[in-house]
């Protein structure tokens, strides 16, 4: 027989989420009492110390308390999931979904997953973490996210993917390049031209492996972890870049125009994957989530248009 309760689980989980005894008795909506006696018991049944109680200063994890957050997490979500699947009519899902996107992908990918997913899935609330690669792996590893959208570079191998796409890298040029007449392009072309580098990890290792690859010493005028900075640099004539996503629009948010051409050196493609933490256990929502990926992106071109 099971010692510690659900409910214990989800204090101990609100506490360490907010930081607060009082907070997380708020959000459970009962009073502070109630959780700081569950909490004390939780901890005399696992003969743990949680939390370091810091008068008027709230609560913070012990190392301990590090150590077991996930696993609450996990436990928690697969109480929903049982929950969700007892009171499935007609093959409905329901509840939350937690899902990381790589901060470069978000725009581009995840406004048609949603709709499409909240087409298929009405009852699913799907909550996003738009991050940097470094924080969403960090979240995927607490637990605090369930799945995530991220390219297939520097991964950690124990990592649980999914590739769902994958696309050539293509060189961005400004409106009047001289460069605009040639249908194509070699990297070998732009050595002589200032480069603009998106230097967010873990695309600027990438992007300076292609020229590792053919012998090219870019020139490298500016940086920006911001895809769409780097757009509009390249829009406003201040050098070339190479990117690998395309929205649909080749129009910069500072209105003006760029043109894509695609590389003829013989470089690795940058494929977008699903991606879970290696204990994680793959619920209803997750695998919905990787099915409509699929879906949507299995063909290349869609609906990132080739670079032409």
């Amino acid at each position: 027989m099971l010692k510690v309760s659900l409910r214990q689980i989800g204090y101990f989980v609100a506490a360490a989420e907010t930081g607060s005894i009082a907070e997380a008795a708020r959000v459970a909506n009962v009073a502070q009492p109630s959780v700081s006696w569950a909490i004390l018991k939780m901890e005399e049944l696992l003969g743990l110390e949680l939390f370091v109680r810091q008068h008027a200063k709230g609560v913070s994890l012990t190392a301990a308390g590090h150590r077991l957050l996930p696993q609450a997490r996990s436990m928690l979500r697969m109480a929903e999931e049982f929950e969700a699947s007892a009171r499935v009519q007609a093959n409905e899902l329901t509840g939350a979904l937690t899902v990381g996107c790589y901060s470069t992908l978000g725009a581009s990918y995840m406004p048609r997953i949603i709709a499409e997913f909240a087409r298929q899935h009405p009852k699913v609330q799907i909550v996003i973490h738009e991050d940097t690669m470094d924080d969403m792996l960090e979240k995927l590893a607490s637990g605090m996210v369930e799945i995530a959208l991220a390219y297939d570079i520097d991964l950690p191998d124990d990592l649980l993917k999914l590739r769902v796409h994958s696309a050539p890298p293509h060189v961005v040029l400004p409106d009047g390049h001289p460069l605009l007449t040639q249908p194509a392009l070699s990297l070998a072309d732009l050595r002589d031209e200032p480069f603009i580098l998106l230097n967010s990890k873990p695309a600027e290792h990438y992007f300076l492996s292609l020229f590792d690859a053919v012998g090219v010493t870019p020139i490298i005028s500016r940086t920006s972890p911001s895809f769409e900075v780097v757009r509009s640099l390249v829009a406003q004539g201040l050098g070339y870049s190479v990117l690998v996503t395309r929205p649909q629009s080749d129009v910069t948010y500072d209105g003006l125009r760029i043109h894509h051409r695609p590389l003829t050196d013989a470089l690795p493609e940058q494929s977008m994957c699903t991606v879970r933490a290696p204990a994680s256990r793959m619920t209803r929502r997750c695998q919905a989530f990787q099915d409509i990926c699929v879906q949507l992106f299995s063909k290349r071109n869609d609906p990132v248009k080739a670079a032409s």
